[in-house]
Order: structure tokens, then C-alpha cells, then sequence
């Protein structure tokens, strides 16, 4: 078999299109791609058609980050679950080298008690100022930082579990609850593939039908930024180096 006339680096070009290809297949319908459009359907490919809600593909295209899909119903994917990030203050942390005595680790229990019963009342401050105490005492406690991220979450403060969960994964990599609540403070904050890949390790490590539906409601706008953060300059540029790779190959 004669050698390819290919460099390695056309190559992993080539490569990284075929992976958006598949992440989002109507990337075929751009107007700089047409080119390779027709080569593929001259081979029977079946290709993606474009969406009759679709006016004018060239434009859609072109608008770059300003482009968004139109929504399916009154309420957009996009549009679920997000809150304004918060900007407070980092919390308190506790010593990461301390190594708790068991009378220390016995008082943070009985705090993580106490902060639970408010948890339950719905007094989420007191629960919070609960669960500090709690990780003073004792701070190689993994799930503390995860429980009080839950609160953060309830109230508003994507940020917050975002610290929380770092820490307690920092402290325990397999923890499902913080990358359950990491995962929806990223969804709230609009940073889908972050919560995608959280909610993912969170269903794996400890399956949880709540981390699923979240993961659920994240999955189709991981897609859709995909697709829109896909730049016409980018497009361009590949297209460029498929129609070289392609004429390259009709040489042979």
C-alpha cells in the first residue's frame, strides 16, 4: 500500500473535523463546505438536511456568536435553570493540614446534625453557618464541603458550590454529591459541558435519579454551544484544508 499523501498534521485537521462532524452533523449544510457537501453526496452519503425554519443558511452562519437556535417551545433549552453568578466573598475553607483530634471530628458531626435539621427546616443561612463550623473542625471532611454546596445552590450562589465542590473533590476525586452539585451550579451558570461532564462522573460513581435529570436537561445545549461557538473564520479554515486534502487525494 503506497504511503498517504498526507502529513501528520493534515491529518489530525482532518481528524478534528470528522469529530464535529459527529458532534453536530448540519456543520455540512455551511456555504464554505458546499464543496465537500457535493463530493460526499456524489459517494451516496446521507447528509443532514437543512431545517425548513432555517431563512437564509449563509446568514445564520455568518452571525458567529450572536447566532442562536430558535426555540422549540416557549421556553428555550437554553434558557432553563440559569441564574446570575454571584460575587461574594470566598468562604471559609478551614485548615487543609490540620488533622482533626476525634473529639474534633465528633463536634463536627454533631454540627453536620444541627446543620441538616435546619437544612430540613429550610433555614438554608443557619445551615450554612452549621456546616462552617462543621469543616473547622474538621476540614479533611470531603462531603461537608459537598453538603454546604448543596445549600449555596438553594440559594443562588452558583459560585459558591462551585468552591465547595473543588474542595471536596480536591479531597475525595470520586465524590458523586460534588460533582452532582458542581455539576448543577455549572448548569445554572450556563456552562454546559462542565455540568455535562460532572453530572456524568456523578451518575457513574453513585447513580442518582435527580443528578440523571439534570443531565438530561443539560445534554441538548452542550450541542447547541458546540455548534454555536463554531466561528466563520474556523469554518473557513478548515474547509480550506479539506479541499487540499481532497485534491491531494485525487492526485494519487
Amino acid at each position: 500500500m503506497s504511503n498517504l499523501p498526507f502529513t501528520d498534521e493534515q491529518l489530525e485537521q482532518l481528524k478534528s473535523f470528522v469529530d464535529l462532524y459527529n458532534k453536530q452533523p448540519t456543520i455540512i449544510n455551511h456555504p464554505k463546505l458546499e464543496f465537500l457537501k457535493t463530493f460526499l453526496q456524489r459517494l451516496g452519503a446521507r447528509l443532514p438536511r437543512i431545517e425548513k425554519d432555517d431563512d437564509d443558511t449563509t446568514e445564520s452562519f455568518d452571525k458567529e456568536s450572536n447566532c442562536e437556535p430558535e426555540p422549540e417551545s416557549e421556553e428555550s433549552d437554553l434558557e432553563l435553570d440559569m441564574t446570575e453568578p454571584d460575587n461574594d466573598a470566598p468562604q471559609q475553607m478551614g485548615d487543609y493540614d490540620l488533622q482533626p483530634t476525634d473529639e474534633q471530628m465528633e463536634q463536627s458531626q454533631e454540627k453536620r446534625s444541627e446543620a441538616v435539621s435546619a437544612f430540613m427546616e429550610t433555614d438554608y443561612e443557619k445551615a450554612i453557618q452549621l456546616y462552617t463550623e462543621a469543616i473547622l473542625l474538621n476540614p479533611q471532611a470531603s462531603l461537608l464541603y459537598a453538603k454546604r454546596g448543596q445549600v449555596y445552590i438553594l440559594l443562588k450562589k452558583p459560585n459558591a458550590c462551585i468552591r465547595d465542590c473543588d474542595r471536596a473533590i480536591e479531597l475525595n476525586p470520586d465524590s458523586a454529591a460534588a460533582h452532582k452539585f458542581r455539576g448543577r451550579a455549572n448548569q445554572l451558570l450556563g456552562k454546559w459541558e462542565e455540568a455535562a461532564n460532572d453530572l456524568r462522573k456523578a451518575c457513574k460513581y453513585d447513580f442518582d435519579e435527580q443528578a440523571d435529570e439534570w443531565l438530561r436537561e443539560v445534554t441538548p445545549n452542550v450541542s447547541t454551544h458546540l455548534f454555536t461557538t463554531v466561528s466563520t473564520s474556523s469554518v473557513t479554515t478548515l474547509s480550506l484544508h479539506l479541499r487540499k486534502l481532497l485534491m491531494q487525494a485525487c492526485q494519487c
